[in-house]
């Protein structure tokens, strides 16, 4: 029987993330660690993190976990549907770049470090990134909020599936799992059992 913990904080960087690692991951003795982490790092207005320190910070992380004995399965970053981000952080619309800008550099990186990866991003993209019923992405039609930012119940559902499959991919160890990261992980705007660490619990 898997036990699953969401440490996930709605709003954190992965400067936070540090700050409660010892906290929220090693206390909690995994043996392995969801991480899912940097939306925020990009595009949270007032607490963004230039590129170099995400990818120091990210790479900290790493080592931490390695330290207390833990295996690692990372996440890449999903889509936003843009009208509701604007009209959330209209100081995101001031950006140099657009969001897709600022998150695809994240993206390539975490590819490229060649450590077990769900790639949560595909699974968002699976569905129309839009104001429509069967979007992943909480919206007007199909969760009566303009949220465009995190998980339907059915998201957070694929994206468990996808995490699932990512570990029995790679033979991870999944026993006692963290799953760390920020609203996305927390489940903002979802009850507690429909969040994708509840829903990775029931898998196992």
């Amino acid at each position: 029987m898997r036990r699953v913990f969401n440490a996930g904080i709605p709003g954190d960087t992965t400067r936070e993330l540090l700050a409660r690692f010892q906290r929220d991951v090693a206390m909690r003795a995994p043996d392995l660690v969801i991480l899912w982490a940097g939306v925020n790092d990009r595009l949270y207005p007032g607490h963004t993190v230039e590129p170099a320190e995400f990818r120091a910070n990210y790479a900290e992380l790493l080592d931490r976990i390695r330290v207390i004995g833990a295996k690692v399965l990372i996440g890449t970053l999903p889509p936003q549907y843009k009208p509701y981000l604007f009209t959330q952080f209209p100081p995101i619309a001031e950006f140099p770049e657009t969001p897709e800008e600022r998150l695809a550099p994240v993206n390539a990186h975490l590819r490229s470090l060649g450590v077990p990866l769900a790639d949560f991003e595909a699974v968002v993209r699976s569905r129309p990134v839009d104001e429509v019923p069967e979007s992943y992405l909480r919206n007007l039609s199909n969760s009566g909020v303009p949220d465009g930012l995190h998980l339907t119940p059915e998201g957070a559902g694929a994206v468990a599936r996808c995490a699932d499959d990512a570990i029995r991919q790679y033979a991870l160890p999944s026993a006692r799992i963290v799953c760390f990261g920020d609203s996305l992980t927390y489940g903002y705007g979802l009850k507690r059992d429909e969040t994708y660490p509840s829903r990775l619990a029931e898998l196992g």
